[in-house]
């Protein structure tokens, strides 16, 4: 389902900005402030922040909630305004309902840690997360959306204690899809170096476990 551009002021606040920039991409929160006459969207950017990474002409997908609904659009940055830092994207010409990745996943309810990084590799924060699903391939968890890293690479660390286990599991992970909910829920893509990775042995192990085939499935 599309749905014209104006409505994106309508009930919208947060837009988080997945930046499709080298050597990483980014992610970023920025406010919606108002439409330009030309549908363009203007956004405020944090202060404090040394923001010079952000050029006109860099590509974005962004996503932001309307409605209890979660919708995307791509686009790209239009113009910077220095005081108040604020960026100017160009008219998206579509939005559309996201369409998260859709893996087997089992419901869990875990607490956890996750370390979001820079495009640097260095670890931004340790943040308390609760996981609501998980599967060999990845996770789905929530955090409160103000600790969250203003800006942050799509790598991350996640470790946690599966049901059964007596030590914590470690995961390395990419964000798959954002939704920018007052609990902000993201999903991720584990990444394992390879097969006798200890935490990819870790989750297949729990995966097809009695544990795990006594909690409740979901497509």
């Amino acid at each position: 389902m599309n749905i014209s551009t104006p409505h994106l002021a309508m009930g919208s606040n947060s837009i988080w900005l997945t930046l499709l920039s080298k050597p990483e991409n980014l992610l970023i929160r920025t406010y919606l402030l108002g439409l330009g006459a030309d549908h363009s969207l203007l956004c405020a950017l944090p202060e404090d922040q040394s923001l010079d990474f952000l050029k006109s002409g860099i590509s974005c997908k962004g996503r932001s909630c309307i409605d209890g609904e979660i919708y995307e659009f791509e686009t790209v940055i239009q113009e910077m305004l220095i005081q108040p830092p604020t960026i100017r994207l160009a008219a998206p010409q579509n939005i559309s309902r996201q369409n998260p990745r859709s893996f087997p996943r089992l419901t869990v309810n875990l607490t956890g840690a996750v370390r979001p990084l820079s495009d640097k590799g260095h670890i931004l924060a340790v943040l308390p997360v609760r996981l609501s699903d998980l599967s060999p391939t990845g996770c789905q968890f929530s955090v409160t959306p103000s600790t969250w890293p203003i800006f942050s690479s799509l790598q991350l660390h996640i470790s946690c204690r599966l049901p059964g286990f007596h030590h914590h599991s470690k995961f390395s992970g990419s964000i798959e899809w954002v939704h920018p909910t007052k609990e902000f829920v993201i999903g991720t893509k584990f990444l394992f170096s390879s097969t006798q990775d200890v935490g990819n042995q870790d989750v297949i192990r729990w995966y097809t476990s009695q544990r795990a085939h006594l909690i409740n499935t979901t497509a």
